[in-house]
């Protein structure tokens, strides 16, 4: 099973239509736990979809290594986090990130302890290093977490 999650994931979908996965494809365990829960399917497509072939910035948090290009997902209400958004050619600017919402590493500044996140929604916002325990890698999620969305 795992075999045939990371063959269609990393293009044999493409056969039947122009398939990418960060735009068009999901994947969703029923559980975080074992070989085919999210934590190990993340780690897996992690090193297949975004492998750290160019040295891509990178930062470890709590066992997980985030890496530049990540597919990640809020997973705490965070009220105040600061985004900003381009909307027709005008700045929009808010405050509030919220749990479920899914997006991709834009930049890691090791030196700033900063990781900037566009999330699906185009909104951009910039999180400490210290707050990384908000998000997690999403190239798979829970049923659970995506009956939320």
């Amino acid at each position: 099973m795992l075999n045939q999650i990371i063959s269609l994931c990393t293009g044999r979908l493409k056969k039947y239509g122009n398939y990418n996965f960060f735009e068009n494809i999901q994947v969703l365990s029923p559980t975080k736990k074992g070989l085919l829960g999210t934590k190990e399917l993340n780690k897996i497509l992690q090193e297949k979809l975004n492998p750290n072939i160019n040295n891509l910035p990178e930062t470890p948090r709590k066992g997980v290594l985030f890496r530049q290009g990540d597919r990640i997902m809020q997973i705490k209400n965070n009220y105040d986090i600061y985004w900003e958004r381009e909307n027709f050619g005008q700045k929009e600017i808010g405050t509030g990130v919220f749990n479920g919402e899914i997006g991709t590493i834009l930049q890691i500044n090791k030196d700033e302890k900063l990781v900037e996140i566009k999330f699906d929604d185009d909104k951009i916002a910039t999180y400490e290093f210290s707050d990384l325990d908000q998000i997690e890698h999403s190239y798979a999620i829970t049923i659970h977490k995506a009956q939320r969305k």
